[in-house]
This record gives structure tokens, sequence and C-alpha cells, in this order.
């Protein structure tokens, strides 16, 4: 299996371990896969390739896992916005998400306390979207999506557990910032 097929399978089967008990599928629109496959290959590979094996901690969303996942654990999500269902309908026909593209959460192994390193290298080598920077001992959101405007925001997390926004990082300011996180 190539490592294309194997990080989009991470990205659809995501679900499997963080909610093992959604039974139903997450297969992809028609009109979503392109950006999937978009985000593996412009994103999701060169990272691998530059630091090692990644997992997918938060990944793509059918409509049928998002309306599970909102009911169920919605805590920190914002579907309208953050590209994880890319470009999926709900119940209604209307697009869960405003902005097109596909998004995902993720680790690297061996990367885990140096999540800031990942950060500097998407910032400095590849075309994205948005990426939401939580620490350096976290997993970080990448989109990849047609704008690529490279929208960089710090999110912290408040004494109650809740994430809020935070700083919004300057693409000429990425590089100092990430190489003194947290």
């Amino acid at each position: 299996m190539s490592s294309h097929s194997t990080l989009y399978n991470k990205l659809i089967d995501w679900h499997c371990i963080k909610h093992p008990t959604y039974a139903l599928d997450n297969q992809p629109n028609d009109d979503s896969k392109p950006y999937l496959d978009a985000l593996v290959e412009n994103i999701l590979l060169p990272i691998e390739k530059q630091f090692g094996e990644v997992t997918i901690t938060y990944g793509f969303n059918s409509s049928r896992l998002n309306r599970f996942v909102q009911r169920t654990n919605s805590r920190d999500t914002g579907p309208k916005e953050d590209q994880h269902a890319a470009l999926e309908y709900n119940l209604a026909n209307r697009r869960i998400c405003a902005r097109d593209g596909a998004s995902c959460d993720i680790a690297v192994k061996g990367y885990e306390n140096r999540m800031h390193l990942v950060a500097l290298f998407i910032s400095e080598h590849l075309p994205f979207d948005r990426l939401y920077f939580y620490g350096s001992q976290s997993p970080l959101h990448i989109s990849f999506g047609p704008n690529h405007s490279k929208y960089i925001q710090y999110r912290r997390t408040r004494e109650d557990g809740r994430r809020v926004l935070g700083k919004v990082i300057k693409q000429q300011d990425a590089l100092s910032y990430f190489s003194d996180p947290d």
C-alpha cells in the first residue's frame, strides 16, 4: 500500500479509535475527495517524509460522523469553520463548513513534545490554509484549501480545559515564534 493511501485511510478511519461506538461509515462525497487527496499530497506526505509517521488525532467528518460527534462530544469542535467536513452537506442540504478545503489534527511519532518543529516546517515550506497551534505537546490542526491563506493561530487552553482563540501569528514571525514555543 502506498504512503498516500495509508495516510488517506488514516484520515478517513481516525474515528475508529476516538469514537469506537460510531458504527456507520465515514466515506466522503465526490466533492470532498479531491480536497482530502490534496491534503494528503500537499501536507501529510511532506510532513511524513520530513519527520516520520503521522498520526491523525481528528480527521475527516462525513455528514453522519459530524452529527454523531456533535451529539456525543462536540467540545472544542467548530464544524462551520474548521474544514474537517471538507465539502460535505448537512441534512438541510447545506455545506457543513463554509470554507473550501479539508483539515485534520495531527501528531508526529517522536515529536509529540516538539510539535513546534512540525509547525515551523509547515509554516516555512507547505501551502497550507489554516494552522492552529495548541502548544508543543499537543496535536496541531492543519488544513489545505484553495486560498493557501497561511493563517496561523495559537489556541490556548483555559483553566477549565476549554480551548479559546489566542494570538494570531503572522507568517513573517513564524520562525521566531516556533523556535521558542509555548
